[in-house]
């Protein structure tokens, strides 16, 4: 439950408000040039690809179709009728627009105090600006820059238009609205001209974000009650404290044992599962939410909270498993233990633990080592006995999803997903010495070792009864096979972002532009008969789907919380920024991003 920090700085807006000005004193609405053939699409369908700053700034912008705060604080100047931007302000635009999929550099050295040079190893291009030379050199080619650079109270500045046709973005003007991304838009169409002011309302909120110190971060729901945590401050020393209450009542604090860490407690079977410490030692309890008393599970000794954090509490069939993490993410290593009768009994260790099965008398685990080769990282403990062995086949790495850039760096996350049935264990796997291998569904015998592979390229599976269902690496399309990879189907030939099961039908989000962006509109698929249905016509940042209904949270022009009635009608629940959500039994619990406070709704 991540925060962002920090407070906007007012003097931006006035900052804005001159970047708008020379816009427009850099002539006409547009960044098209005469002679080019462009083709322009309203803007609700590039809206996700763009980033918008409005001409009365408050602090907010939508990047990526998201409404979001911006802190950062560049001195605008305006000299000869001109007003120019910074060079590192536009770069840091540019970044946002291609949502970091591509990141622009800016590098000044104070032996080189009128030069200036952005770089982009994704787009391998860089680009040097001169203060009062009307040449930019890019990639070590020169090119002609309408007004030249200057150097204004230190920082090297130049107009909006030229610094964005150095860096490859269009610019437009919508009635006080600044657009910039690689996409033409249409400032006419019905479809743009319709959610203009929808767009310069929520940029017009004045608000701050809830400080930090003041968030409030919920739990579950039982009953009448609303359980959440918050920060309690004394000498200086933060304690979390957890709070419940019914809805249009006072709160009234939960009494816990020592000190609790909240921020890894589980609700399991009506209970809250939390580590707390007393008189320093590290214990395990549970806390009923019926009558909220708390019983103890397990001491965790030799382990203490000061020692690291909890990084799991999961129960597999009626074994309770805890996963603790001692020291920092560099240098520390992960504990593996399955409580018994009070006490710990140790699993395994390794750097950082990714995954865990049971299956019988053992334990099937995968592993991420930063600090050395990926590879061979599928290990079984057998916990009677206590021995350890590596499985799978040597050389392959498991239950990772590896990302290699064109700049030649590579990226590695986590997949999460062990599956064990009729003794074969299921899993993305690829070879690690092969850069070109990129990581698929596996089926791996546990007698032999052998494996089998079942998909194409993918980074996202499950396994719904006899059924694999993965989103394609390359189309993005949900597809389905059997266990044995055969019986291919493709469901959804569309680029699909994020996947739930739930009772016979699948739903999904799924994104009609081929850009970088994490929102898509909502779809319900029948997997009996093949039917699909849409759910939204907003963007969906998020959405829940549970045994009470559909839910989804939009941040972008029509932003707020929203549910799918038994019509399959979209009703607005809340018109307001959503920070965070989460499904209970009777309903969804948030909280606000500029509203101190913990909500509900059915």
């Amino acid at each position: 439950m991540e925060r962002e920090l920090g407070k906007g700085v007012a003097s931006m807006r006035m900052y804005i408000l001159m970047i708008l000005i020379g816009a427009m004193v850099l002539g006409g609405t547009s960044s098209i040039y005469a002679g080019d053939v462009v083709n322009k699409k309203p803007l609700n369908e590039v809206f996700d690809q763009m980033v918008i700053i409005p001409y009365d700034y408050q602090g907010k912008a939508f990047v990526k179709g998201q409404k979001t705060d911006l802190y950062e604080d560049y001195s605008i100047v305006e000299r000869n009728g001109r007003v120019l931007v910074p060079i590192r302000l536009m770069g840091y635009l540019a970044t946002e627009s291609d949502r970091f999929q591509s990141m622009w550099q800016t590098i000044w050295q104070s032996q080189y105090p009128d030069e200036v040079l952005l770089t982009n190893n994704q787009l391998q291009r860089t680009i040097k600006f001169t203060v009062n030379s009307k040449t930019m050199i890019v990639n070590n080619q020169p090119e002609a820059l309408e007004v030249a650079p200057q150097n204004i109270n230190g920082r090297i500045v130049l107009p909006l238009r030229s610094a964005a046709t150095a860096l490859g973005k269009k610019i437009d003007w919508l009635d006080g609205l600044i657009i910039i991304g690689d996409e033409y838009v249409d400032l006419q169409h019905p479809q743009t001209l319709a959610i203009k002011d929808q767009i310069k309302m929520e940029l017009s909120d004045t608000r701050e974000r809830v400080d930090y110190n003041r968030t409030v971060y919920p739990i579950t729901k039982y009953g009448k009650f609303l359980y959440y945590y918050k920060w309690s401050y004394l000498n200086d020393e933060a304690k979390d404290v957890l709070y419940k209450r019914e809805e249009g009542q006072t709160e009234m604090p939960v009494p816990l044992l020592g000190k609790p860490t909240l921020a890894s407690a589980k609700i399991i079977n009506d209970e809250l599962y939390y580590v707390t410490s007393i008189n320093g030692r590290g214990e395990l309890y549970a806390l009923h939410l019926a009558d909220n008393k708390s019983r103890k599970i397990s001491t965790l000794d030799p382990w203490s909270s000061g020692d690291g954090w909890v990084d799991t509490i999961q129960y597999i069939g009626e074994d309770l498993y805890i996963n603790l993490h001692t020291g920092d993410w560099t240098m520390g290593y992960e504990h593996l233990y399955k409580v018994e009768h009070g006490t710990l009994t140790s699993v395994t260790q390794t750097k950082t633990l990714i995954s865990f099965v049971e299956e019988d008398n053992d334990i099937y685990t995968t592993d991420y080592r930063p600090m050395s080769n990926a590879a061979n990282n599928l290990s079984r403990v057998n916990v009677v006995t206590g021995e350890e062995t590596l499985i799978g086949v040597p050389g392959f790495t498991y239950d990772i999803n590896r990302t290699i850039w064109e700049d030649g760096g590579v990226s590695y996350s986590y997949s999460r997903v062990l599956h064990i049935e009729d003794g074969y264990l299921y899993t993305l796997g690829y070879e690690e010495s092969d850069l070109k291998d990129e990581g698929a569904v596996y089926r791996i015998n546990l007698t032999d070792q052998t494996q089998v592979k079942l998909t194409s390229s993918t980074n996202q599976f499950w396994i719904v009864d006899q059924l694999i269902y993965y989103i394609d690496a390359r189309s993005g399309h949900l597809i389905s096979v059997d266990r044995n990879g055969g019986n291919l189907q493709t469901l959804v030939e569309r680029k699909v972002l994020h996947v739930e099961f739930h009772q016979g039908s699948i739903y999904y989000t799924a994104n009609a532009n081929k850009g970088t962006s994490t929102l898509g509109e909502l779809y319900k698929y029948d997997i009996a008969d093949g039917q699909e249905v849409k759910l939204s016509e907003k963007s969906v940042s998020s959405f829940y789907v549970g045994e009470v209904g559909v839910y989804y949270v939009s941040k972008g022009y029509d932003l707020g919380l929203y549910t799918i009635d038994a019509s399959g009608r979209e009703v607005r629940l809340v018109d307001d920024s959503i920070d965070t959500a989460i499904l209970t039994d009777t309903g969804i619990m948030y909280t606000l991003i500029y509203e101190q406070g913990i909500y509900a709704a059915n």
